[in-house]
């Protein structure tokens, strides 16, 4: 069996990845959050981690895990920003040395299309499809070929998880649109039955949006797109990006409930999947945490899609989703792969 959980962690990102025995985990911006699941799986050994970029809502919680004294990380793809001067991106240099001074940790600062290319996690492959060796290369604050700004965002890793033939999920991290282009380059193929859109469902940095929203819908094709976002901030996701996305056809969840949706739902708890989710406490929660199977038909578990329909048909006012659903059966229709 593989799966990859999509935690909800307010504003960030976070994914726990495992297969066949080993496990990984892509971003995480809360310690606690990310290590106490960790703790409530009994998994003392984390086999790689990858940092999409460095922004403090992707990296705070892989600090945990660098200095953690009860759970082992053995490899850690990161690369670097010469931009960064923030207090958490230090802490995370401080923790890399610690690593490295003890031995306890093998960390690679090049994470793009050809260093790694590819890590196998039991069954599972994460391809890395963005960015490309040449486009990291400049780095972060530099120009790409058409004199546009490259930022922090522009280099997040892009990576796709996919075992074999069955289905596949494609973490886009916050790509922007400079960054897009790269990873649109030589051909490459993004496709994935799901897509967790890339800044949250944020606004892109070009004035764009429907030209940043069809260029990455045309390139994956999703069934289901899931948005990692906060409630409390910034008002993610836009019903600009919604919109569109929702006009796919494809099925759409969020891991907190959007202000756009409505107002706070009192917790029942009773369609949220039983893992640690950041909203879980004060009703923030709309799908929460959702286990995303690499195999078989490639959906959340049936009791629990069900079970966050009925909670969107009952519980939220103004969903953004709702002209999207589900099949019968429980599988999601779009364009993806299945």
């Amino acid at each position: 069996m593989s799966d990859v959980i999509v935690f909800d962690v307010a504003h960030g990102n976070c994914c726990l990845i495992r297969s066949e025995g080993e496990c990984g985990v892509v971003d995480a911006p809360r310690k606690a959050l990310l290590l106490n699941t960790l703790e409530d799986m009994g998994i003392d050994c984390v086999d790689v981690a990858f940092i999409s970029h460095a922004d403090k809502d992707h990296i705070a919680g892989i600090i945990g895990l660098l200095v953690s004294k009860t759970i082992k990380l053995k490899k850690l793809y990161v690369n670097p920003d010469s931009q960064k001067e923030t207090k958490i991106w230090r802490s995370l240099c401080a923790a890399v040395r610690v690593a490295e001074r003890e031995g306890s940790c093998e960390v690679i600062t090049t994470l793009n299309t050809v260093t790694p290319g590819s890590v196998q996690i039991g069954e599972i492959d994460v391809t890395v499809l963005a960015p490309s060796s040449a486009f990291v290369l400049g780095g972060s604050g530099s120009s790409d070929g058409q004199g546009r700004k490259v930022t922090s965002n522009s280099i997040s890793a892009v990576l796709r998880l996919s075992g074999g033939e069955q289905p596949s999920l494609l973490l886009a991290g916050d790509i922007d649109e400079v960054g897009l282009d790269d990873a649109l380059g030589d051909e490459r193929d993004l496709s994935a039955q799901t897509l967790v859109f890339p800044h949250h469902g944020g606004l892109p940095a070009s004035s764009d949006i429907d030209s940043f929203v069809d260029t990455i819908m045309d390139a994956v094709r999703p069934a289901l797109v899931i948005f990692s976002n906060g409630r409390g901030q910034h008002d993610n996701p836009r019903r600009e990006i919604v919109s569109p996305v929702a006009g796919r056809g494809c099925a759409i969840a969020c891991t907190q409930l959007a202000k756009a949706c409505g107002k706070p739902v009192a917790p029942k708890d009773v369609h949220l999947e039983p893992y640690r989710a950041q909203g879980q406490i004060n009703g923030a929660s709309c799908a929460g945490s959702m286990t995303i199977a690499l195999s078989g038909e490639g959906c959340r578990p049936q009791p629990f899609h069900a079970a966050h329909q009925k909670f969107i048909d009952e519980a939220v006012e103004t969903p953004m989703c709702r002209s999207v659903v589900a099949g019968d059966d429980g599988n999601f229709t779009g364009h993806g792969r299945t």
